[in-house]
């Protein structure tokens, strides 16, 4: 199955998104954002398992199942302060009364060791797990025992 992880730069729009049943990411430049939404057109399906990353807490939480796929015309202006793109609907199955640090997720979760072995480390959890730039909407292949092993330590409901 596909994974794909997102980063937010702080605990209140996390909070905001999952109150929405809504994610999506931030505006960047007209290139870098041609490569988004080329890879969400080629990559993202609803059904599709995903993961919040919180940048402050250097914490994995709320993972979730996408629902829609990203809007690639959509500009959201009214769930977080600032406008965001790219939404697409989600069903929460966490909060962040979960959250698992980053330096636990890769003792812990299998896919964190075999990303990170792969990598050989550069780039830290971000570049491991598709987190930032220009990676945003790339796929990790997951196992079932790897997304069983990621709600068991972040799911609040199945």
């Amino acid at each position: 199955m596909k994974l794909f992880c997102f980063a937010s730069r702080n605990q209140h729009n996390i909070t905001l998104g999952v109150q929405a049943g809504l994610w999506a990411t931030a505006t960047v430049s007209f290139q870098a954002m041609r490569v988004r939404k080329t890879k969400a057109d080629r990559y993202f399906r609803p059904g599709d398992r995903g993961l919040l990353y919180c940048n402050p807490t250097h914490s994995f939480t709320t993972p979730f199942v996408v629902e829609s796929d990203a809007d690639q015309d959509a500009v959201v202006t009214d769930v977080w302060p600032e406008p965001w793109v790219l939404p697409f609907k989600i069903k929460p199955l966490g909060s962040l009364a979960r959250q698992l640090h980053a330096t636990d997720a890769v003792e812990r979760w299998p896919i964190t060791q075999r990303r990170m072995a792969e990598t050989k480390g550069r780039g830290g959890i971000s570049a491991a797990m598709h987190i930032t730039g220009a990676t945003v909407f790339t796929p990790l292949q997951i196992t079932d025992q790897d997304w069983e092993i990621i709600l068991s330590d972040l799911a609040t409901r199945g």
